[in-house]
């Protein structure tokens, strides 16, 4: 019966390795979709074509010649896959990487190895796309794998940390992670140093590791730059504070933006099919392994876990190599607590085997092994079917090649008719730009940020109306003749597509689902205007056949219900946005779309039940943010707040939200909750550190917010303080003018209270 049960118990182990590492496949196969990729690959096409590595921006017309350090030798790589295998290569090459991490983190396949493997392996598909970061997610799963190994005395292949190195430190600037996993192997080693049982051991231990680790260190400076490399690693970290003055460009990229901390995450627990399921597990287990390790006095191990796991929440692109350390880690340790595979502490020569708290039958094994294994394969499913992708708003599908979502035809099109001057796209276009339209068409500024100054003044200029004297003076500035605007739903924020197409200093000359191409209106650019400029509210968009690829229907027919929506061409939208809710019911992106779609009509209860079955399929902050929206446009202010404050608690970056929710607590006459509301709209915002310079408008509606709470508390004082300053940031606000006059009349400062409703009549009849 006992031989029995353990083959049955091996069996299903390998089953579930089976699954397992058909799960990493499903997860890393995907169509190749990074913001990033197009500007590796651009830099590695200049060093193939240059046979030189860069040293200053090579990409870009804004920021030509300025410095710029950042290993070039993962975007040849990519490049060359490129030139061999197109982006099906680099999808292949995704998942081969995703694959490889999972199979070296399960190698001895044991039980607790694998479970914990099944709950990181969406992270860890996530950090390796086609991308450098992808090196850095492989190389730290092996530098701690290693020396982990080392410390419980099952290897010593110290030899590949140096080695590995020597390719880390040319291909990421998250070389430094390394070094990072190296102090963490020395603290471990530090805590068995303070026992006097285990001092021996780790003594010998470090005497026989110092040489490789030294010389992992110093493999470091074999690079192009040498210790240069450091600096510009660190500020590529996204750990440090903004500048003084800087926009902090952190806040609007999501990989660096804190996980929210709510109830939301006791949801993710058991639902089983959300794909940060596992790191909400991983954060559980993490906890669980930190009582272990603190049971058996183990501080490295307390102080490691600890602070991987603070450091996922403060940046969510740090999530990954938590995961990484917990499964790493936390296998090992489990596995001896409840006496499952505990190889690990059989092999330390010399030392006992830890006690077993709870021994778990093989009988008992064997039915959790099914259960993990069904949750394994429901994943694979979810992958393959692309209901993962759908649901949780991915802009990849699963399979080989490119992302629908790169305007692919729009570039061919600047291309072949030879549009005249530079190019302007966005941030997140424009690493797409530096590798479909460069080196021709150099880009106005792409995810490497090497001009922060550059970073303000896109922002600024998305913020703005198309034909305002900040587009005018911008364009005269850089010589930009062509915008480039992402409209798919990848598009990270949609611009205002009506507003473009009815300007009068650009032209609309091309428009697809995914993309709108404009020319300035000048006299030098009318060749091009005679001929190719186009009429946004008649220009058909030609669906795939219907023979296509059903993803490939869902992509376009989501795509140009959004535009045709953005362009109030409602009646072709809803018909487009059905024919996606047809093919993919549980999308619950398009539910939010018909959502708006009806509220501007004033369907109310329709555009509500959309929005609350967006919230049945998947709850996000921008559904909330919608349903707090249509609540406020029906007066329905309780809800409002309540939707609101969801929206906010589950956002990484929540001042938006909160400052609605100031805005609705103001109505329902609660000046101590919006004062809340307006702190933590402040304490999120993205200009903080010394920038706040950059914003004036919105410091200016929290003065004038803070000001009608302090007139509702009866402080008037307060109120006129606030308001004077919302003033000073904005003095141009007629209303603003009119309340602080009644605020100074009310407190009896009446030559002042005269002179402030003169300034408001002033501005009143100039804005007449």
């Amino acid at each position: 019966m006992k031989v029995a049960a353990e083959k049955t118990y091996r069996i299903a182990l390998m089953v579930l390795l089976v699954l397992v590492l058909a799960n990493a496949l499903a997860a890393g196969l995907r169509t190749v979709f990074d913001n990033d990729m197009g500007w590796h690959l651009a830099t590695g096409r200049w060093v193939v074509q240059h046979h030189a590595v860069p040293s200053t921006d090579v990409l870009s017309y804004t920021a030509a010649g300025a410095k710029w350090i950042y290993p070039p030798f993962a975007g040849v790589l990519m490049y060359l896959i490129y030139s061999a295998a197109g982006y099906a290569g680099l999808s292949a090459f995704c998942a081969l990487a995703c694959v490889a991490t999972i199979a070296y983190i399960v190698r001895r396949r044991d039980l607790a190895s694998l479970v914990l493997a099944m709950c990181a392996v969406e992270r860890i598909a996530l950090r390796t796309g086609p991308r450098a970061d992808l090196f850095s997610t492989v190389f730290m799963a092996l530098f701690l794998g290693e020396l982990w190994a080392y410390h419980r005395g099952l290897s010593k292949r110290l030899w590949v940390l140096p080695l590995t190195m020597l390719f880390w430190v040319n291909l990421h600037p998250g070389f430094v992670l390394g070094l990072a996993v190296i102090g963490a192997y020395l603290l471990l080693e530090g805590g068995e140093l303070l026992f006097a049982a285990r001092r021996a051991d780790a003594t010998q231990r470090l005497r026989e590791a110092w040489p490789w680790l030294a010389g992992t260190a110093a493999v470091t400076l074999l690079n192009p730059w040498g210790i240069k490399l450091y600096s510009a690693s660190l500020a590529l970290a996204g750990l440090g504070r903004a500048q003084q003055g800087a926009y902090n460009a952190n806040a609007f990229i999501n990989e660096y933006l804190p996980v929210p901390l709510s109830t939301h995450l006791l949801k993710l627990l058991v639902d089983f099919r959300h794909p940060d399921n596992g790191y909400v597990w991983l954060m559980l287990i993490a906890i669980v392994v930190i009582a272990l390790a603190l049971w058996r006095k183990q501080p490295g191990v307390v102080i490691i876990l600890s602070a991987a796991l603070y450091i996922s929440l403060q940046h969510a692109r740090y999530i990954t190599f938590f995961c990484i350390t917990t499964t790493i880690i936390g296998a090992t340790l489990l596995g001896e607590a409840f006496g499952i595979d505990g190889a690990d502490a059989e092999a330390r020569k010399g030392s006992p085997k830890p006690a077993s708290l709870l021994r778990i039958p093989q009988t008992l094994a064997v039915v959790f092994i099914c259960a993990v294994g069904t949750i394994t394969a429901l994943h694979a499913v979810d992958i393959v079917s692309n209901r993962t992708h759908v649901v949780f708003h991915s802009v990849s599908r699963f399979g080989l090649g490119e992302s629908s979502w790169y305007p692919e035809r729009a570039a061919s099109f600047i291309r072949h008719e030879r549009l005249p001057g530079n190019i302007f796209e966005e941030y997140a276009m424009g690493g797409f730009a530096a590798w479909r339209l460069g080196p021709e068409y150099p880009d106005f500024i792409d995810g490497r940020s090497v001009s922060p100054a550059i970073l303000v003044e896109e922002q600024k200029l998305r913020a703005q109306p198309p034909d305002s004297p900040d587009w005018q003076a911008a364009a005269d500035r850089w010589g930009f003749n062509v915008l480039l605007i992402p409209e798919g739903e990848g598009a990270v924020d949609r611009q205002d597509a009506l507003a473009f197409c009815q300007s009068e200093f650009w032209k609309p000359v091309y428009m697809d689902e995914r993309a709108l191409v404009l020319l300035r209106n000048t006299p030098a650019n009318q060749p091009w205007l005679d001929h190719l400029q186009i009429d946004c509210r008649t220009q058909q968009l030609v669906p795939p056949p219907a023979s296509a690829p059903r993803k490939d229907l869902y992509d376009f027919w989501t795509d140009a219900g959004g535009l045709l929506f953005a362009l109030q061409r409602d009646q072709e939208s809803e018909a487009a946005l059905l024919s996606a809710e047809a093919l993919y019911p549980q999308d619950p992106n398009v539910r939010l779309i018909l959502a708006r779609l009806y509220q501007r009509h004033q369907m109310f209860d329709k555009a509500e039940a959309e929005c609350q079955i967006s919230l049945g399929l998947r709850e996000s902050h921008g559904a909330w943010f919608e349903l707090g929206g249509l609540y406020v446009q029906q007066r329905r202010f309780p809800e409002a707040a309540l939707a609101f404050s969801s929206a906010a608690h589950l956002s990484g970056n929540p001042y938006t939200a909160y400052m609605n929710l100031a805005q609705v607590e103001l109505r329902l006459q609660h000046p101590e909750e919006a004062l809340q509301a307006y702190a933590e709209a402040e304490k999120s915002s993205p200009y903080r550190n010394g920038a706040e310079g950059l914003a004036p408008d919105f410091y200016a509606d929290i003065a004038d917010g803070r000001a009608n709470a302090q007139r509702m508390l009866s402080h008037l004082s307060q109120a006129i303080k606030f308001e004077q300053e919302a003033l000073r940031l904005n003095p141009s606000v007629a209303n603003r003018w009119k309340k602080l006059a009644y605020l100074l009349e009310a407190s009896g400062q009446l030559d002042l209270s005269r002179q402030a409703g003169q300034r408001a009549l002033e501005l009143g009849a100039v804005q007449r």
